[in-house]
């Protein structure tokens, strides 16, 4: 990276930057107050959140995800996370969730249905009311990316895309496919085309548990507007080519990527190769729940570990914006607000 002049080392508060949040699981967003207040009121064990690795990780997320067992705990979740989002500088926020899995029209057999008395439509009205509370309280805005889970099957899934079809101008502006990496993309193709021609955004998880394998598998089934993660498509020079030239964005969350073992070390992190290669690229935190921290650190993070500008934070940030499915009045403010926000005086 280029030697930097003295203006360039200058530094303005990052929780002022006007950004959008585009990689997070919603139920991973919870506050560990709510959690524990929650389990506390169904008479559930304290989850224990402690892991070293993935696998143990998704282990943890299932037992903190399923102390949420009534609509109000799901109204709360929502709500909360719109106002902690909104103390971050967050101006917009895009949440993976997933109200199909927590209904009565749950498609896993094995699955234990949480909100017994509610189908996803009923479910998915919950969660809006939440959002909303929380959108005129703060200002932020909501659009919810639904999410599939491949350790689910293929069953529903095709369901889930048409109802998020059904739902574009009600709130879902993205479709995103989550979990096990092993688990091949392509079975979930004509999901995820169903949400594309509905004008939804594609989502899916790839390049981090699996190489970047995995990514071109998601890049030829499913044709991703972005990718969550991404990271180790460093390991390909041929597709970072690819992800510069063709434009898709890479959702990358440093902590996570630590705390999981898909970075050894956070100096070790493949954000500056695929900074180098001009990959777009938008900072997240993944589950600030489990791996403790929010937006504002992942920004500090990178800045501090790679010694970052100010102008590099605010093309993060930029490209969150125009990359996210927000109207585009939203990502023309937020654009004004980051522009404003590189005028302004430094506080440090």
């Amino acid at each position: 990276m280029a030697l930097r002049s003295d203006e360039d080392m200058k530094r303005r508060s990052i929780v002022r930057l006007p950004k959008a949040h585009l990689h997070l699981h919603l139920e991973g967003s919870a506050r560990p107050s709510t959690i524990k207040e929650l389990a506390e009121l169904e008479g559930m064990p304290d989850a224990d959140q402690t892991f070293s690795n993935l696998p143990e990780f998704v282990q943890v997320y299932a037992k903190a995800a399923a102390v949420i067992r009534r609509p109000e705990s799901l109204k709360r979740i929502c709500r909360e996370l719109v106002e902690d989002e909104a103390a971050q500088g967050v101006w917009y926020t895009e949440p993976m969730g997933v109200p199909q899995y927590l209904g009565n029209q749950h498609p896993f057999r094995g699955a234990q249905i949480r909100l017994k008395e509610f189908d996803t439509d009923g479910t998915w009205a919950i969660m809006q009311e939440g959002f909303a509370e929380g959108t005129r309280a703060t200002g932020t805005e909501v659009g919810l990316m639904m999410g599939i889970n491949r350790g689910f099957g293929v069953e529903g899934t095709v369901e889930a895309a048409r109802f998020a079809a059904r739902n574009k101008d009600n709130g879902i502006v993205a479709f995103g496919i989550a979990g096990d990496e092993r688990i091949p993309p392509e079975p979930f193709a004509p999901a995820c085309h169903i949400a594309r021609e509905a004008g939804l955004l594609v989502v899916p998880h790839a390049g981090e548990a699996m190489g970047p394998e995995s990514v071109w598998a998601a890049i030829k089934s499913t044709f991703p507007h972005r990718i969550a993660h991404g990271v180790r498509a460093v390991e390909d020079p041929f597709l970072l080519s690819y992800l510069s030239d063709h434009q898709i964005t890479c959702d990358v969350a440093p902590t996570s990527n630590l705390l999981l073992g898909v970075a050894q070390d956070i100096e070790l992190h493949q954000l500056p190769k695929l900074m180098d290669a001009g990959v777009p690229i938008t900072l997240n935190t993944d589950d600030q729940l489990f791996f403790g921290a929010l937006i504002c650190d992942e920004y500090r993070l990178v800045r501090d570990t790679f010694n970052l500008t100010d102008g590099q934070l605010a093309n993060f940030a930029r490209v969150s914006a125009r990359a996210s499915g927000a109207p585009e009045h939203v990502k023309q403010r937020i654009l004004k607000g980051i522009d404003a926000w590189l005028e302004s005086e430094p506080d440090e």
